[in-house]
């Protein structure tokens, strides 16, 4: 729930749409228009002729109302998108612009749930500030589902995607202020909040700048033991309540934190974090311990892995490495590095070609001397970095296209600046590795590019 600060209240940014505008497009007359919108929307977005020809027909804000509605869903529904359709819900996922780029998943929403499930199986659950119902369509499959939005056109698009998303349990969904909300909460077994994020206009990551603020969120924490409060991962985490923090991260971006609290925190044992990455058409994968630091700094050997960002946020890069015998290469864990090769869902797997200290003049003369002569359509190098260097990859990457297909990893060292001339593993097998195994060498493994 992102809302825009007015005084001590917060409204939400609906691109210019109103219940009234939205309702329309479920009438006949209506929903004409959002085939016709579609229509000229698939082959281009539209343009002044094609918004004449409806404006004979169809009044201003309903137009308006088809096209943001359109794009949503178009977005919603992509491969990569939150809400793909199914053979089994084909329907339309219905959100406005900025409720859809901070709803849930439907990966992580399901991810969630079952820790509800796994806690309270089939009992009530509480999703407050619920947005276009994103989470509560992954709750309903763990439990019955109250869901309280205080804005009325997310309240009624929540209640229209929860109408057309099949559901193992009921979802009922109330327009109120959660502070005010009617609700009777000893009948309640498990809550989720998505309390907002901003502070007078501004992004904040301080959990004493929510909406509902830290007094409502801990007043439920008090009725109702076994919780969830969503946020965002650059939360600064060192004021929230007591709980267990969970880093989930989907397709190699790190999406949302989640404190758990009351039974659930219990689930996931007694170290104090999660890390949990969901990857498409792959099981999850998760590590607990507790977060620490990094103090000492390797080289690095043939192989140096970029660590998900999920593990390093929640400050179990430790924990991983001792679980796979890897040692770092930066402070924050962010590159680590190994003899062998190593497949492993936390891990982009780089093979080492040349290591030296970072000078831009000393870099081109390598890649000079080591071009790799590949046709045009396959020659993009890569240039990432770590350690706050402050350096523009984008010029970099300018000024080094023409030098082949090597990925240049920019660090800081234990000794200054080092750059790392690597080629991005890539395997070339159908073999499925399971998320619990590690190869060394793996059947199927060719890189990039022969050896210089």
């Amino acid at each position: 729930m992102n809302r825009h600060r007015i005084g001590a209240e917060y409204l939400p940014d609906n691109a210019g749409c109103t219940v009234s505008t939205v309702q329309y497009l479920t009438t006949p007359p209506g929903r004409e228009l959002l085939e016709t919108v579609e229509h000229f929307s698939a082959a281009a977005p539209m343009n002044v002729a094609c918004i004449a020809r409806l404006r004979r027909r169809w009044p201003a804000q309903y137009i308006h109302a088809a096209a943001i509605v359109c794009e949503c869903h178009r977005r919603a529904a992509a491969e990569a998108g939150k809400f793909p359709p199914s053979p089994a819900n084909p329907q339309r996922f219905w959100a406005v612009p900025e409720a859809l780029q901070q709803a849930t998943s439907r990966a992580v929403a399901a991810h969630k749930a079952t820790r509800f499930a796994a806690a309270m199986p089939g009992q009530l659950i509480l999703d407050a500030c619920c947005g276009i119902g994103g989470d509560s369509l992954g709750l309903a499959d763990a439990g019955p589902v109250v869901a309280v939005e205080a804005d009325s056109l997310r309240a009624w698009l929540a209640r229209r995607n929860a109408l057309a998303t099949p559901t193992r349990h009921a979802i009922n969904v109330i327009q109120a202020d959660i502070r005010h909300a009617p609700l009777q909460l000893s009948s309640i077994a498990g809550f989720h909040i998505d309390p907002a994020r901003r502070s007078h206009g501004r992004r904040s990551f301080r959990y004493e700048d929510m909406f509902p603020g830290p007094s409502t969120i801990e007043m439920l924490i008090w009725h109702i033991p076994n919780g969830a409060i969503k946020l965002s991962p650059a939360t600064d985490f060192s004021h929230l309540p007591p709980g267990h923090l969970e880093l989930i991260g989907e397709n190699r971006v790190t999406v949302q934190a989640v404190l758990w609290t009351g039974k659930i925190a219990a689930t996931l044992g007694p170290a104090a974090r999660t890390a949990t990455l969901l990857t498409n058409n792959s099981p999850p994968w998760s590590i607990t311990g507790q977060p620490e630091t990094i103090t000492r700094l390797s080289p690095p050997a043939d192989w140096i892995y970029e660590v998900d960002g999920a593990v390093i946020r929640g400050g179990l890069g430790p924990e991983l490495m001792r679980h796979i015998g890897c040692t770092a290469v930066t402070i924050d864990g962010g590159y680590i590095t190994s003899a062998e090769l190593l497949i492993h869902p936390a891990l982009t797997a780089f093979r080492v070609r040349h290591v030296m200290p970072y000078l831009e003049r000393s870099l081109r003369r390598w890649l000079a001397e080591n071009k790799i002569h590949t046709p045009a359509t396959s020659a993009c190098l890569e240039i990432k970095t770590r350690g706050g260097l402050g350096l523009d990859t984008d010029a970099l990457q300018r000024r080094f296209k023409n030098f082949g297909p090597w990925t240049i990893l920019i660090y800081r060292a234990a000794n200054g600046i080092a750059v790392a001339i690597t080629e991005r593993y890539v395997a070339t097998s159908s073999l499925q590795v399971p998320h619990s195994t590690l190869l060394a060498h793996p059947p199927g493994y060719e890189a990039l590019t022969d050896s210089p």
